[in-house]
């Protein structure tokens, strides 16, 4: 006849070991305090001056109408 068997010393201790860790990572996540969101950084001075204006063509002596007749 044999003894009845007790579970082994080495599954105990993992069970107690993976019981700890999962705890352990249960508690520790998320951010504990007032939840915020930080202030945008500042833009860029080039973003926030407007670009220098463009030089444009002199304008013609003499407008011309698209639909003009010319003068005999």
């Amino acid at each position: 006849m044999q003894a009845p068997r007790n579970p082994a010393p080495a599954h105990t201790v993992c069970r107690i070991v993976a019981s700890f860790a999962l705890l352990s990572m249960l508690l520790a996540c998320g951010y504990k305090g007032p939840l915020y969101l930080p202030p945008p950084p500042a833009p860029d001075a080039s973003l926030t001056t407007p670009p220098a204006p463009a030089s444009l063509p002199a304008p013609a002596a003499t407008p011309v109408a698209p639909n003009a007749v010319p003068a005999k």
